[in-house]
């Protein structure tokens, strides 16, 4: 795992939930955080302030990916960068975490859904990897479709 990722839990739930709400038009709440993040096989990963970051103000964290192991699958359940902070790797360091946790915990495939209109993180997952193998018509509250992508984290048979 990336040395700059930190593990998140159960008690970091207001914190998330917090900035799931500027990120995101239909937030997940604190409780709904912490009781996903108190579920066997739920982790979290956080991009925390740089160090030394206080001394010019209030430091706050850069973003978060939640992810989940079942058997042999995983799954990213939310993933995202706060806006001051996008455009520099973080999602992808975060993806990167998640995949070696995911990996850790002996999952061999990781899916995702990712709204049709979000052309860059649709272009970040296909730049990993990520295949898509479905379509969740008008998933989300405006209608939009969820794509569903998967990559697998094991080379597949020669």
């Amino acid at each position: 795992m990336n040395r700059h990722l930190l593990p998140v839990g159960p008690a970091h739930a207001a914190l998330l939930a917090g900035m799931h709400r500027i990120c995101f038009a239909e937030p997940w709440e604190e409780r709904a955080m912490s009781e996903l993040l108190a579920m066997p096989g739920a982790y979290g990963l956080l991009v925390p302030p740089r160090e030394g970051e206080e001394a010019a103000g209030p430091a706050h964290p850069r973003g978060f990916i939640l992810c989940r192991v079942a058997g042999d699958e995983a799954e990213v359940l939310t993933l995202l960068v706060l806006p001051p902070y996008r455009r520099r790797g973080l999602a992808k360091e975060l993806l990167a975490g998640a995949i070696d946790a995911a990996r850790q915990a002996g999952a061999t495939v990781l899916f995702l859904e990712v709204a049709a209109d979000n052309d860059r993180a649709r272009a970040l997952y296909s730049s990993e990897g990520f295949e898509q193998v479905g379509c969740r018509p008008r998933y989300y509250g405006n209608a939009v479709d969820a794509l569903v992508m998967k990559r697998l984290l094991v080379a597949p048979p020669a």
